[in-house]
């Protein structure tokens, strides 16, 4: 097998899906790595694999035109075989608009199989003996957003996909002699008809943990959210790395002020003085208005 292509720029990706159209590939096996507010701000599509069966190839989108990415995943007459693809079609609804359709998701099938262990890993090496095969570990926390991307960290994401087309086919024989391969078709297609909820609220505020404080304590909540949100987004930065989950939570309950806040390596001190200070006239203007009220 070839090593992987490195596509870059949309004359390298035109050629790309020439050679495909001169193959006359009809599926391609498909992952993406993206960032989640873990390195900066927000949640971006870093890269794009590829795997036609004969041909492994990286898309970097930071340089290739987003939009004749989004006609190959759009494009209905390809089939997309990914595993577990709802993250993945959220994120690129939600940062570009793109709606992947013909997608053959292999995820169903190991849950109506009900294998014990489900990630992929475990679901390659029990399927196809592939003990190495999707490890993670020095990648799990990778920077996809840095420039250039390490020859390794490329080389990882192009195997990302090198078995899919395998593990396809093994899901779907056994899927076969049990019986459940219609169940399989009628979950696959189901949830490609749920589109992704691009408007879904943070995390944060579907915890368990926003659930339980007072009403008055959610829109503080709220409000100091916003304030890191812009702060973080100006920064580019993750919010938490700006202002932590736990003293967004113990400032809205009136654990500590915003002086007691305590900044890290990645967040200026001016940077810290600034939402202090926004954080503080913020309290102070809501306990004028709640003693005049």
């Amino acid at each position: 097998m070839s090593t992987h292509t490195y596509v870059q720029n949309d004359d390298q990706f035109v050629a790309c899906l020439e050679r495909m159209r001169a193959r006359g590939v009809q599926a391609i096996a498909m992952d993406l790595e993206g960032e989640f507010n873990l390195h900066v701000y927000g949640e971006r599509f870093c890269l794009l694999q590829l795997f036609d069966g004969e041909e492994e190839v990286v898309v970097d989108p930071f340089t290739t035109s987003v939009q004749a990415i989004g006609k190959l995943l759009e494009n209905p007459a390809i089939e997309k075989i990914t595993y577990d693809s709802a993250s993945d079609r959220l994120l690129l609804a939600k940062a570009h608009g793109i709606a992947m359709r013909s997608i053959v998701d292999l995820k169903p099938a190991v849950e109506i199989l009900g294998l014990e262990k489900q990630d992929l890993k475990s679901v390659l090496a029990e399927m196809l003996g592939m003990r190495d095969a999707g490890s993670k570990k020095k990648f799990q926390q990778y920077n996809w957003t840095r420039r250039p991307v390490d020859p390794e960290a490329l080389a990882y994401a192009a195997r990302d996909v090198r078995h899919l087309f395998d593990l396809r086919d093994a899901l779907f024989a056994k899927l076969e002699a049990a019986g459940g391969m219609d169940e399989y078709l009628e979950e696959n297609r189901r949830r490609q008809e749920k589109e992704p909820d691009v408007d879904r609220e943070p995390g944060l505020f579907r915890s368990n943990r926003f659930g339980r404080l007072r009403r008055d304590e959610k829109q503080e909540f709220r409000r100091l959210f916003e304030i890191r949100d812009r702060f973080a987004r100006e920064l580019d930065l993750p919010p938490n790395s700006v202002v932590a989950n736990n003293d967004l939570f113990a400032l809205a309950t009136g654990q500590i002020t915003p002086a007691d806040l305590r900044g890290n390596r990645r967040l200026p001190d001016r940077a810290l003085r600034a939402i202090r200070s926004e954080m503080e006239a913020h309290r102070s203007g809501s306990d004028t208005t709640s003693s005049s009220s």
